[in-house]
Order: C-alpha cells, then structure tokens, then sequence
C-alpha cells in the first residue's frame, strides 16, 4: 500500500467513512464526520499509520485534507507528488 493509500485509509478508519468518498472536499468543522473527536481520532490513525507525533501547533493547521497531505510532506513522508 503506498502512502496516499495509507492517507486515506486512516480517513476511512479515523472518521467512520467510506471508501467512495471524496476526500480532496473534506474539512474539519464541514465534513459531518469530521468534528473535533473525529479529528483526534484521525490524528491518532496518522500517527500510527506514518509513525509519526503530531504536536498541538501543527494539528491546528490540518483542517482540510491537502493540508494534511502538506504537513505530513513537511515531516518526511513521501506522496510521489
């Protein structure tokens, strides 16, 4: 599974949607599923997905799901973009 693969899997998981959703339209406070527990939930998917730890400044900045994909890109995950 490459990484996007992995992106949106944690979505799929972290916020209890399905695999035919439009994710580049997704957005915390938007997106129904994706409310300030779905967002924890999601961040926590991240994390184990890409071995990473999200710090409070940067989860602030990740309310879209580009700007999830730029951040992750900022800690050394590789998209192939």
């Amino acid at each position: 599974m490459n990484n996007i693969e992995l992106y949106k899997t944690a979505f799929i998981n972290g916020l209890d949607v399905e695999p035919d959703t439009s994710f580049e339209e997704m957005k915390l406070g938007v997106t129904k599923e994706w409310d300030s527990i779905g967002h924890m939930t999601l961040i926590a998917e991240l994390e184990d997905a890409f071995d990473v730890d999200l710090d409070s400044d940067v989860i602030t900045d990740f309310n879209t799901y580009q700007s999830g994909i730029d951040l992750l890109k900022r800690l050394g995950v590789d998209f192939g973009q």
